[in-house]
């Protein structure tokens, strides 16, 4: 596939890089600066990448680059999410930007995009409820407001899936071809996968907090694995992710 990358030089952004040259795309790095994504990877990256300079929050340029590419599918990892429930950042801005850009491209091309977005683990719903763990644990609120702005989307607008992983670390400072991550990850839609649930559960007002916080530390990932879990689903085609929020949890922790 040939796929447009947006936030190409962020953490998450350059493993992509790497796992979608590793898969055989074509990748179009949409970024701010073209010079900063050159001074961050191996000039033998670089010059096997192409590279549109343009801002995440200009859905027309975003537009622009996936008709003048004729780019297949996009990925975007741009902008970070507020942690306290009172902040505000400019994920939401990037977010609907894109959303906007992609879907006004698939409109012009009469077929949508195949998307992945970028989540977290808090827009997952606690197993067996329909509650999301934000409602229990409140941070990284603006991850709901982007997921409702998917929902809200017209059937076949835009072919989206939304990884919602929890804290993602780097295995190594180097960027390089083939990438190849030390362990895969396992997944699930909707809820986190292998969840230990436990009677705590059933403690009045804090019961279910508590187990959130028991969960959380074996859902560390890195950066790595889930730009192979992106990259890998592309390859395959048609996703059985499509339309899903997505989590995900180290092979080695299941």
């Amino acid at each position: 596939m040939k796929v447009l990358l947006i936030g190409a030089t962020g953490n998450l952004g350059l493993r992509l890089v790497a796992a979608l040259l590793t898969h055989n795309h074509t990748v179009v790095a949409f970024v701010r600066s073209a010079q900063k994504l050159q001074n961050l990877v191996p000039e033998s990256i670089y010059r096997q990448i192409s590279v549109v300079q343009g801002s995440a929050k200009d859905s027309d340029a975003i537009k622009r680059a996936i008709l003048d590419a004729n780019c297949d599918a996009v990925v975007n990892t741009a902008g970070v999410a507020a942690m306290a429930p009172w902040a505000k950042g400019d994920l939401p801005e990037i977010f609907k930007a894109v959303v906007e850009g992609v879907k006004d491209a698939g409109e012009e091309r009469k077929k949508p995009l195949r998307t992945w977005f970028l989540a977290g683990q808090s827009v997952l719903c606690y197993p067996g409820t329909q509650s999301m763990l934000s409602d229990f644990i409140p941070i990284f609120l603006e991850h709901r407001q982007n997921l409702s702005l998917l929902h809200s989307l017209p059937p076949n607008s835009i072919d989206w899936s939304l990884l919602c992983p929890n804290t993602m670390i780097p295995s190594s400072a180097t960027i390089t071809v083939p990438a190849s991550p030390t362990s895969k990850l396992s997944a699930s839609a909707t809820v986190p996968p292998s969840w230990k649930d436990s009677w705590v559960r059933h403690v009045p007002l804090l019961g279910r907090r508590v187990v959130c916080a028991m969960n959380a530390s074996k859902y560390k990932t890195t950066l790595e694995q889930n730009a192979e879990f992106i990259a890998a689903d592309l390859e395959a085609g048609q996703s059985q992710w499509s339309g899903k929020t997505v989590g995900v949890i180290d092979e080695s922790n299941v």
